[in-house]
């Protein structure tokens, strides 16, 4: 299973380390990387589309566009069948957290600095999604 993978980070190191542990995690899949949400969320805008799998890694604290605004725009397009966003935070603070749980493209949150362990968790949580998704 393939999917549009988007890291959607300005810290170019951690975003190299995430890349490498993708790699490692076998997630199989296309990588488009942004330093803000402006320019991601109009590559969506412009490519999305319903057959079509999306897996996002979204910082919630960057420049231009943040990770809150950035789910609020993706919000009014995308859809749960088809898209997953993994919140990326060097701090896990409970009111965020709480908010992003009531949305649902949120799938999970990942604390920084990301694990291939964890990533194998992730792809787990993905192919499981979009497995079942195809059998409906």
């Amino acid at each position: 299973m393939s999917y549009q993978i988007l890291l959607i980070e300005d810290d170019p190191i951690f975003t190299f380390l995430l890349e490498k542990g993708i790699k490692h995690a076998d997630l199989k899949g296309d990588t488009v990387n942004f330093s803000n949400g402006k320019p991601a969320i109009e590559f969506l805008k412009n490519e999305y589309s319903d057959q079509k799998n999306y897996i996002i890694f979204l910082d919630l604290n960057m420049p231009v566009m943040n990770g809150w605004e950035f789910m609020d725009q993706l919000e009014s397009f995308a859809s749960t069948d088809n898209c997953m966003v993994f919140i990326l935070t060097s701090s896990a603070y409970r009111n965020d957290i709480e908010k992003l749980k009531k949305k649902p493209l949120v799938v999970d949150f990942v604390t920084k600095p990301i694990t291939e362990f964890l990533l194998k968790g992730i792809k787990e949580s993905i192919d499981d999604k979009f497995e079942q998704n195809q059998t409906i």
